[in-house]
């Protein structure tokens, strides 16, 4: 131990006595405890070790000075692991625990479950802060993080908005009545959700019911029974959002010009 961490001869004189004070103070608690009644038989208090068992106590100014350097000299604790840390964060969500984080930390989780998120793909600011709400985040952190993304443009819900439109309407042929019930679950707001819906107009989406409903009558066997065909083919396109309406004449339409008029 360097000179300027020693204690003084004075320091070490003053601990010496107040550990004496202590050793007295627990001797007479230890005295009294003795004098007490037994505790009855079957107990299930535990019985507290008297201070007689615990360790002697440096007293001099050289066992205080050895029992300081030590201290000093010994190990510090071995930090838990990744794998540990994880465990006890795993353990902890499962008894319930709230995790304890600074403001700061929470910050900073919040900033990578977004980016994690965004990477995968575009979401709506609705649906990155049900992400980090299930996470046990803070609202008001949470709130923070996203509108600090959507001023750097990683959150639009604009651009989201138009981005699915195209895509549902290319890959799932859906008509915008459902596209627009999409929107809605993932917080788009209606307004957002009409402009990017503009994308679409009646001439594209019957267009695009006329090619299901081609799909689907590819087979023979959906010319034998003209009525069970288009209850089939009305349905898919209901499921779809396409009003009954444009449904039925569609179907009728392209069932006469895949079989001819058979009635």
């Amino acid at each position: 131990m360097p000179d300027w961490a020693k204690p003084s001869p004075e320091e070490l004189e003053a601990q010496a006595v107040e550990e004496s004070a202590k050793r007295d103070r627990a001797a007479q608690r230890a005295s009294q405890r003795a004098a007490a009644p037994a505790m009855p038989a079957g107990s299930t208090s535990r019985t507290i070790a008297s201070f007689s068992e615990q360790p002697a106590k440096p007293g001099s100014i050289e066992e205080l000075r050895a029992a300081m350097e030590q201290i000093v000299a010994a190990p510090a604790p071995a930090k838990p692991s990744k794998q540990e840390r994880r465990e006890a964060r795993k353990a902890a969500r499962q008894a319930g625990e709230p995790e304890e984080l600074s403001d700061d930390q929470w910050r900073e989780k919040a900033r990578g479950i977004l980016l994690r998120q965004l990477t995968a793909s575009d979401k709506t600011a609705k649906q990155l802060k049900d992400k980090l709400l299930e996470n046990e985040c803070p609202e008001d952190i949470a709130d923070e993080v996203i509108d600090r993304y959507a001023e750097i443009n990683l959150v639009d819900d604009e651009r989201f908005a138009k981005s699915w439109v195209v895509a549902r309407a290319r890959s799932r042929g859906l008509a915008r009545g459902a596209i627009k019930r999409e929107l809605r679950t993932k917080g788009v707001d209606d307004e957002l959700a009409a402009e990017a819906l503009e994308q679409i107009d009646d001439e594209a989406e019957e267009q695009r019911a006329r090619e299901l409903v081609r799909a689907k009558l590819r087979p023979e066997s959906m010319g034998a029974d003209r009525d069970k065909a288009l209850r089939r083919l009305v349905g898919m396109l209901g499921r779809k959002g396409y009003n009954g309406g444009m449904a039925f004449k569609v179907a009728r339409e392209e069932w006469e010009e895949r079989f001819g008029n058979r009635y």
